[in-house]
């Protein structure tokens, strides 16, 4: 059994939702919080739930507006022989053709499903129905017991529920409500003791209120203290135990995984498990390990199993098939499954995890931009916390390292699966010159330097004396003063190799232009080499790249009328939205 569709609509954050799933039996929903994932796993369990005393309030309606009916519709196919034998499910299939369009009745070469229909109006009384396509308001009842046959568990926050004997749980499911028996025997065991060895406070006081109803009139008793017959009737006083210890005293992971794995061993072939925020509780290592198991079941083709995650390690852990990216806007939640077919996507996911986390995502092209965005982020989030503006975290932005020649296609696949991208690139590779044309082909906003300059030559480019000193500085501050040297004087033969050579009088004396020192400490910058050495190279560390970050911003000044200042003012702009669009028009 799989869910082929799910339909949402006017259900808490969610106006309107249609997630056409993917043929798999394994699917991770991620996306930024809010992006309405839980609503979604929610809505399917509503749909699927034995449960016949779920409570609705207004608060469960999309913006608390109660003149539109929550709807939530659930396709389900893949259907066991059972099913289609069954009087309610059977006699009211729906067809879903290969090309995904649904048809009243299955026709040759359609899959034959059920439509499952819940909705609650004004009065906030549920009703479950079988429907068919085309027909959804005169469905056949569906009862709790023909639910329960659909076989739905749900792993979130209450885990407790599932170490316990208790009305639709796990335990009771593998017992085939065999506690109740146990619970029985419990009871009589307790009334007996407490007749047999009764405390004496207890009969003490049992007597005196005996002798003080028959002194009112109350008739004449022999009370003594017993145990209710029906106090803990419920086989839910039955939990497990490590030893004598409650299991429910144990940390979270252990809980949720014990939970996890009672829900495994009562599920039957063709059950749907839901885990919401399955990282929750969990260390990496459980976490891995527990992610792999529940992959291994589904690939045995037992059912479907549908999780969410926050988690960058989990996402690290997927198949890039296996996830499906969530957006909402403005109510209207969109659900994309990642294609097969996207070159390069399993590697961009596993490089840059976070991102798919995102709303939107800035891509650093290497270590020296991602850690200039780094330091540049951060100082404008503190200047906007004094003005009481969200931070770019609060608006569900990630910035990351692209990883160098791959960070334009790697900006087009997040971009792809709708996650606003925004490209940082120098411009002295013309090699990447036809990916980054795709990435802005395909929507991602590109901030990049002027022609011929890498990063550092646009940095020093606009620099004056004083200025290329104090960036000297920060080299021999990072890479030490020998290197630094050695690399001017590489590029400016004509000074001599001391310290010296770091200074403006040592190039005036040799006759070196202020044109001429720019070129040549750009030069050394990359490692003193024609072609930028990475090991060499004084900025190619993100936090080399973040000092640098914090030396462009100590000297705005140079850059704010240069195109460097320019396209960085474009970046917050990006980051931040039409808000700092709006402050910088003021």
């Amino acid at each position: 059994m799989q869910i082929r569709r799910v339909t949402v609509s006017n259900f808490r954050g969610i106006r309107e939702a249609e997630w056409r799933l993917p043929a798999e039996r394994f699917l991770c929903l991620v996306g930024p919080g809010d992006s309405t994932k839980t609503t979604l796993l929610d809505a399917i369990a509503l749909v699927l739930t034995s449960r016949f005393n779920v409570t609705f309030s207004d608060a469960d309606f999309y913006q608390c507006d109660t003149s539109r009916p929550i709807t939530l519709r659930v396709l389900i196919g893949d259907l066991s022989d059972d099913l289609l034998a069954d009087t309610a499910f059977g006699m009211n299939l729906t067809g879903l053709t290969a090309n995904g369009d649904l048809e009243h009745d299955p026709l040759a070469g359609s899959e034959p499903c059920v439509l499952l229909q819940l909705s609650v109006d004004q009065d906030l009384e549920p009703t479950w129905s079988v429907v068919r396509h085309g027909e959804y308001e005169d469905g056949l009842p569906l009862t709790g017991g023909r639910r329960k046959s659909l076989g739905l568990f749900r792993v979130d926050e209450r885990v407790d529920t599932h170490l316990r004997w208790g009305r639709g749980s796990a335990l009771t499911r593998i017992t085939n409500d065999g506690a109740s028996e146990a619970v029985t025997v419990a009871q009589r065991a307790s009334r007996n003791a407490v007749f047999d060895q009764p405390l004496p406070a207890l009969e003490a006081a049992a007597k005196q209120v005996s002798e003080a109803a028959g002194a009112i009139g109350g008739g004449r008793f022999d009370l003594r203290p017993g145990w209710d017959p029906v106090a803990s009737a419920s086989p839910s006083a039955l939990l497990l135990h490590e030893g004598n210890v409650p299991l429910t005293n144990a940390g979270l992971g252990s809980r949720r995984l014990t939970s996890i794995a009672a829900q495994e061993q009562a599920a039957i072939k063709g059950d749907i498990l839901l885990i919401d925020e399955i990282e929750h509780g969990l260390d990496p290592h459980r976490l891995l390990h527990v992610l792999h198991q529940i992959k291994q079941r589904s690939a045995g083709g037992r059912g479907q199993v549908i999780i969410s995650t926050h988690s960058p390690l989990a996402v690290q852990a997927m198949n890039a098939t296996d996830i499906c990216v969530v957006q909402n806007d403005a109510g209207k939640t969109e659900v994309r499954a990642v294609p097969a077919d996207i070159a390069g996507t399993q590697g961009a996911l596993r490089a840059c995890p976070s991102a798919i986390l995102a709303r939107k995502v800035v891509v650093g092209e290497g270590k020296t931009e991602a850690g200039i965005i780094r330091h540049l982020i951060r100082a404008w989030n503190d200047e906007r916390a004094r003005d009481g503006k969200p931070s770019h975290a609060a608006l569900g932005v990630a910035f990351l390292d692209g990883g160098g020649n791959p960070a334009a296609a790697r900006a087009t696949i997040f971009q792809n699966l709708g996650i606003q991208a925004v490209l940082v690139v120098d411009r002295d590779d013309p090699s990447v010159d036809g990916p980054i044309a795709l990435a802005e082909k395909a929507g991602v906003e590109v901030i990049r330097w002027q022609p011929g300059k890498s990063t550092e030559s646009e940095v020093i480019h606009p620099l004056d004396e004083p200025s290329i000193v104090a960036l000297l500085e920060l080299a021999v501050d990072l890479k030490g003063s020998d290197a630094v040297v050695d690399h001017v004087t590489t590029a400016l033969p004509r000074l001599l190799k001391n310290e010296v050579s770091l200074t403006s009088v040592a190039w005036s004396d040799a006759g070196y232009t202020l044109e001429e020192v720019r070129a040549g400490v750009a030069k050394a910058a990359g490692g003193g080499a024609g072609k930028k050495a990475s090991d060499k190279a004084w900025f190619k560390r993100e936090d080399a790249g973040e000092r640098l970050g914090e030396f462009i911003l100590q000297r705005w000044f140079n850059y704010q009328d240069q195109h460097l200042g320019e396209e960085l003012t474009k970046l917050r702009r990006h980051v931040y939205g039409d808000e700092e669009q709006q402050s910088s028009d003021e």
